[in-house]
């Protein structure tokens, strides 16, 4: 929908000129009972007021207004409709739940293909390496890529030169399915030799970006950009990386979100897999063929589903108990259903007395103690988080 892709695009706006950061735009959501983008950008003259913005959020709001790129906006909005690039938002259904609570996630992601990729039934790998991989750390990557493409596993990775664009492609030529997360808007091609495998990711795969369409390649955000790469992926696979490989920030990443980092060993004199060698000093897991990932992926397979069938049966247990003996719920499990239904969106008592079915005094009582912790906050009659800027 247009309107959609126009919310999506005025946010970014927002976000690349300093006025308003991801946060900040959820929290200006929930003081002012919003509950989509969509809203957001209707609403958004009678939003950019003196009680809403700082002083220098308004300098750069005026800025902004003057700007090429604003005054061309309805121009970005038919580039990207004529090119068929989606966005989805962190209000979205699609937007991937396991994204929700990592630090610094992107409010805006752009897309072209199939979105199907994300859900959180698929496994998915990150494999990534050098942009000058040696021979062994080719045939590594096409080995590694392939057989896991086979057992049906989304390969993740960054359509780079080497390494990132051997494991699209062979993933690819054996019908498998990949993920390539752009360091630029989806209008463009980086780098331009790979123009034919990004238009056959965008039919038979994902590409994904934080960017909007027309915004510049830099090489400051290349680095970024990998924190969204290892976030979607159960675990992170650096086939070849030197010393100084930009392939280390990946894997930094991924030990920040709670990735497990997986390196393929090679000779001590290989200056191409200095960087495999650090991480293996460093504790990441040793991986010397596919079989490795596929033991870890069972596991985390297993315990996923161990974990949806734990918290379904915790979920039915409450619910019985609340229609039962509602005067038996706890306190805690009281916090724990406001919390869950409150999210980034206001609610306000009554809204979350009639959703829980417990007595008014109940639940009034723990939303003031809440209110006191400073967890949650009321702003026009309507409890919203409290988010720390």
């Amino acid at each position: 929908m247009r309107e959609k892709l126009e919310a999506d695009l005025f946010c970014s706006l927002l976000m690349a000129g300093k006025i308003m950061n991801g946060t900040q735009i959820r929290l200006l959501m929930g003081r002012n009972g919003l509950n989509s983008l969509e809203e957001l950008y209707y609403a958004r003259s009678e939003l950019l007021n003196e009680k809403e913005f700082s002083l220098k959020q308004k300098e750069n709001w005026k800025k902004l207004q003057e700007s090429k790129v604003y005054k061309e906006f309805p121009e970005y909005v038919d580039l990207a409709e004529s090119s068929g690039i989606g966005s989805f938002d962190f209000f979205d259904p699609v937007y991937p739940s396991y994204l929700h609570h990592l630090p610094n996630m992107p409010l805006v992601l752009y897309y072209k293909g199939d979105l199907s990729l994300l859900d959180e039934s698929r496994s998915r790998v990150a494999i990534v390496g050098t942009r000058r991989p040696s021979y062994y750390g080719r045939r590594v990557t096409r080995e590694f890529s392939r057989n896991l493409a086979l057992h049906d596993v989304v390969i993740i990775s960054g359509l780079a030169r080497g390494v990132d664009g051997t494991a699209h492609m062979s993933c690819l030529e054996c019908g498998g399915k990949t993920i390539a997360v752009m360091p630029c808007g989806l209008d463009q091609v980086y780098p331009g030799e790979h123009k034919e495998l990004f238009e056959r990711i965008s039919r038979e795969g994902l590409l994904l970006s934080e960017l909007a369409p027309c915004q510049p390649i830099t090489r400051q955000y290349f680095p970024a950009r990998n924190r969204i790469l290892s976030a979607l992926s159960d675990c992170v696979l650096i086939t070849e990386a030197g010393r100084n490989s930009g392939t280390l920030h990946t894997a930094s990443f991924a030990a920040a979100q709670s990735r497990e980092v997986f390196a393929v060993p090679n000779t001590v004199y290989s200056e191409t897999s200095e960087g495999n060698l650090l991480l293996l000093k460093d504790g990441a897991q040793i991986a010397t063929e596919p079989e490795d990932i596929m033991a870890y992926l069972a596991n985390v397979a297993f315990f996923r589903e161990l974990l949806e069938i734990k918290e379904e049966y915790e979920q039915n247990k409450l619910r019985k108990k609340i229609s039962q003996e509602p005067e038996k719920v706890t306190e805690n499990e009281i916090r724990k259903l406001i919390l869950e239904m409150i999210g980034s969106m206001a609610v306000s008592t009554d809204d979350i007395v009639k959703e829980l079915g417990l007595p008014y005094s109940h639940v009034a009582k723990v939303l003031g103690k809440m209110e006191l912790e400073g967890k949650i906050q009321k702003d026009r009659q309507k409890y919203v988080l409290t988010i720390r800027l």
